[in-house]
């Protein structure tokens, strides 16, 4: 399938798929597709709707949608890469998040932590939340610089 072809298939703005490609380069970094290019996108999409409409012709339950569009694949897609990249525990050189840049956070973003009748969570009952926000703001820097 050509470029152009594929890029109207999913529907995308020029912006969108830079973004989406950036996405897709930092899960082939870490090994969680082949390679960061619409068209593996695409078949991994036909392959999906296969293996959902295969559970479906056997009468076996499916969790989600019964067929994905290409972009609905996609953003299912960017979104699972970058929940990986949050908890992956792979070999993958992250950035040390240290105490105090955790504290840091607990303490500028206080808002973030209380529950409904305005009292707040102790910053142990949220270090992990924290740690996952940092890791996800690591990512998001790691996407702008890959639009740089």
């Amino acid at each position: 399938m050509n470029d152009k072809k594929i890029y109207d298939i999913y529907g995308l703005t020029d912006e969108e798929r830079k973004r989406a490609m950036a996405g897709l380069k930092i899960a082939a970094w870490m090994g969680l597709i082949s390679g960061p290019d619409l068209e593996t996108v695409e078949e991994r999409r036909q392959q999906k709707n296969k293996e959902i409409e295969s559970k479906l012709a056997a009468g076996e339950a499916v969790y989600g949608p019964t067929h994905y569009t290409p972009a609905m694949y996609l953003q299912y897609e960017l979104t699972r890469f970058r929940l990986d990249y949050v908890v992956y525990a792979g070999d993958y050189p992250y950035k040390k998040i240290t105490e105090e840049e955790k504290k840091a956070f607990y303490d500028n973003n206080r808002d973030l932590f209380t529950r409904y009748f305005g009292d707040s969570f102790e910053y142990e009952e949220v270090e992990m939340i924290i740690a996952k926000r940092l890791r996800e703001e690591e990512y998001e820097n790691i996407i702008q610089d890959l639009l740089r």
